[in-house]
C-alpha cells in the first residue's frame, strides 16, 4: 500500500476530538434540561388537577351535610363537623399536604381553598390559589 493510503487510514481511525466531545455533551445537556423542565411542569399541574378533585369530594361531603342537618358547617366547627358526622370517612388535604380553609359565610353559603404550591394567600400561576365557593 501506498503512504498516502496508510496515512488516509490512520486519520479516519484517530477517533473523536475533545472539541466534537464536549459539543456532543452540550448537546446532551440542552436536551436534558427541556425534559426536565417539561417533566416537573406535569408535576406542578397534576397536584393543581389533583386538590381540584380533593376539594370537588369535599363540596360534595358538604352538600351532603347540608341536605341532612339543613346547612354547612359553622366556620367554628370546621371541616371536621362532616367527619364528626360520619359524612366523610377522613378529611383530604391538598396535593401539597396541607389542609382546606374552610369558612362558612351564610347558613347557605361556605368558601373552600387551598393556597397552592407556595402555601400563601395570592399568588400566579401554579401558586394561585384554588377557591370553591357555595
Amino acid at each position: 500500500m501506498s503512504k498516502q493510503v496508510l496515512r488516509g487510514l490512520a486519520q479516519s481511525e484517530r477517533g473523536m476530538t475533545l472539541i466534537e466531545i464536549m459539543v456532543v455533551v452540550a448537546i446532551l445537556g440542552m436536551m436534558m434540561t427541556i425534559v426536565t423542565v417539561a417533566y416537573v411542569r406535569y408535576l406542578d399541574q397534576s397536584k393543581v388537577d389533583g386538590t381540584k378533585i380533593q376539594m370537588a369530594n369535599v363540596v360534595q361531603a358538604l352538600d351532603a351535610y347540608k341536605v341532612q342537618y339543613g346547612n354547612y358547617p359553622t366556620t367554628e366547627e370546621g371541616l371536621q363537623q362532616i367527619v364528626a358526622k360520619g359524612v366523610m370517612k377522613n378529611l383530604p388535604k391538598d396535593k401539597w399536604d396541607r389542609e382546606f380553609e374552610y369558612s362558612r359565610n351564610s347558613s347557605t353559603s361556605y368558601s373552600l381553598k387551598s393556597l397552592g404550591a407556595d402555601g400563601t394567600p395570592g399568588g400566579e400561576g401554579f401558586d394561585e390559589d384554588l377557591v370553591s365557593e357555595q
